[in-house]
């Protein structure tokens, strides 16, 4: 008398799967160092901008304020290029498994199609964009 295995609960399945499709963990070292640089950079952009706004207001040489402006534009490209990077690498791991995910469920329903009998033959009223004729209006 031989048993059958008993069937994969539909999460370890996944889990398993996800694990054959070898993709890279979102919390890998080299992401995770892209994701603090970015934060960085948009903390750095930050204070730059705060001590460059008071040192270009609290002189009247224009040699001075030119630099402070200067200093006060590099704030704002370094905030901006880190905001690109935390972005960037906040949302990778997120759609990388969100696309994993997806995979996975359309592949679950298109077992599930191809394991359904046959649908019977459309009547006389469903043949009109596959509503039936007792639906008050076609959504």
């Amino acid at each position: 008398m031989t048993s059958s295995p008993a069937p994969e609960p539909r999460a370890e399945r996944f889990a398993r799967e996800l694990a054959e499709l070898k993709i890279p963990d979102p919390a890998a070292a080299r992401a995770a160092l892209w994701l603090r640089i970015g934060q960085l950079l948009m903390a750095v952009g930050l204070v730059l901008g705060a001590i460059a706004f008071p040192l270009a207001h609290g002189t009247d040489d224009s040699l001075a304020q030119g630099d402070a402006l200067a200093l006060g534009l590099g704030g704002i490209a370094a905030a901006v290029v880190g905001a690109a990077l935390f972005l960037r690498y906040s949302l990778t791991g997120f759609l990388r498994f969100w696309l994993a995910r997806r995979s996975y469920d359309l592949e679950l329903l298109g077992e599930r199609l191809t394991t359904t009998p046959p649908t019977t033959p459309l009547t006389e009223g469903e043949q009109h964009h596959g509503v039936p004729h007792t639906d008050p209006a076609p959504r």
